[in-house]
């Protein structure tokens, strides 16, 4: 029998031994021990009954390298006093509260923060913290546990409140200009020009086909009909489309794993590129043969320009892992069909294996303007079988030796 359910059968026991030898003072004593165990059981039952805690924070996203913060708060909304109540909050590794030094907890990737304090009736305790945004990722802060006792500590009682908060850190974006490419359009774009390109679902009028049109813009009713080729003609649109799509591939023996500095280029080039092109009006997208978390769809939002897209895409990036569900060219060859005429493709990869070079060759050729930015310092440079590619490798690197 635990020491804590002892007070009972000595209490019993004192007031049975005082009656019998007709002894007031042990049956006095015996009933104060009951009393007393019973009050302490009864306290420790309702010690931890309307005791709420609570996250509160303004913001639940930031980049890396930002701080946030957050109130943590622990409220007693009853009669009874908390003598002590021990709180044990769950923090990932990789987002600690700033200056205090995490204990070891049984969950993987984290660490526990231990704090005590004692609460009077309806008293409130805030305790604030500031996170250290080291790494991009989408987070949980919590659970949480209470634990607290009676008065005399000898009933103690524990909750688990399993409620955590989502953090979502977004990759690092660095200014096109750092990365080697120009500022004004994006990597893929023609220079020179009117800004304008075809709208495909405003049709202005039909016309006899001409060598070079896509087969896309062939109205096969209407050829039918004259009995000869025609290609249809649309209105203009000021609307640019720009679809960034990020190759997860970073070794060529996929078996062997993957390389950590490459896969955090492609996310952080492909991050810079969608903030760039939404700054400057464009209607932005992105496409990874990744899968968002806790999901096995592929990584796929197509270009949009409300305001509330590139926070999407940002939340995306960040929750990229090393895992790959297929080829990125198959994604292309999927999703290619889909994309506005005139559309900008940016290819931001470790790897540039022939059957992407392949199905490139194919979208360039149904009317998209396609481009390649290789991350490594190795990566072919110029035009590779028709397809324009940059090497960035080498800026990536005096960027990353900057770095504190």
């Amino acid at each position: 029998m635990p020491l804590r359910g002892l007070w009972l059968v000595a209490s019993l026991l004192l007031v049975t031994v005082g009656v019998l030898g007709g002894r007031e003072t042990i049956v006095v004593l015996g009933l104060l021990l009951l009393l007393t165990g019973g009050a302490a059981r009864l306290w420790s039952r309702l010690v931890l009954t309307q005791l709420s805690y609570q996250r509160l924070f303004p913001e639940t996203r930031a980049f890396v390298g930002d701080k946030l913060s957050f109130t943590a708060r622990l409220t007693n909304r009853k009669l009874l006093p908390v003598p002590s109540v021990e709180v044990r909050e769950h923090f990932p590794e990789e987002l600690p509260p700033d200056g205090v030094r995490l204990a070891p907890s049984h969950l993987a990737r984290t660490g526990c923060l231990l704090r005590s304090v004692t609460l009077a009736w309806y008293e409130r305790v805030n305790w604030r913290y500031e996170l250290e945004c080291r790494s991009r990722g989408i987070y949980r802060v919590g659970p949480v546990q209470l634990r607290s006792s009676d008065l005399f500590g000898l009933f103690p009682v524990e909750r688990h409140d399993e409620e955590s908060q989502r953090v979502v850190v977004f990759p690092r974006v660095l200014p096109l200009l750092e990365l080697g490419l120009p500022s004004q359009r994006p990597p893929g774009e023609r220079r020179g020009g009117a800004r304008i390109y075809e709208d495909p679902l405003r049709i202005a009028g039909l016309r006899d086909y001409q060598p070079g049109d896509s087969l896309r813009r062939i109205d096969w009713k209407a050829t039918a009909r004259r009995g000869r080729l025609q290609s249809r003609l649309y209105e203009p649109s000021a609307t640019l489309h720009l679809l960034v799509a990020l190759n997860l591939i970073t070794l060529e023996q996929t078996w062997t794993g993957f390389d950590p500095v490459l896969l955090e280029r492609v996310v952080t080039v492909a991050a810079s590129l969608a903030t760039q092109g939404h700054q400057q009006g464009y209607a932005v997208g992105i496409l990874a043969n990744g899968s968002f978390p806790e999901s096995d769809r592929p990584i796929r939002i197509m270009p949009g320009r409300h305001p509330n897209h590139l926070p999407r895409i940002l939340e995306a990036l960040a929750g990229v892992g090393p895992f790959f569900i297929s080829p990125l060219e198959k994604l292309l060859e999927a999703e290619s069909h889909a994309l506005p005429l005139g559309t900008t493709l940016t290819v931001v990869t470790a790897l540039l294996p022939d059957s992407l070079l392949a199905t490139l060759g194919r979208i360039k050729a149904a009317g998209h303007q396609v481009m390649v930015l290789s991350v490594t310092e190795e990566g072919a440079e110029g035009t590779v079988s028709g397809i324009a590619v940059r090497n960035i490798g080498g800026y990536l690197r005096q960027w990353e030796e900057s770095q504190p």
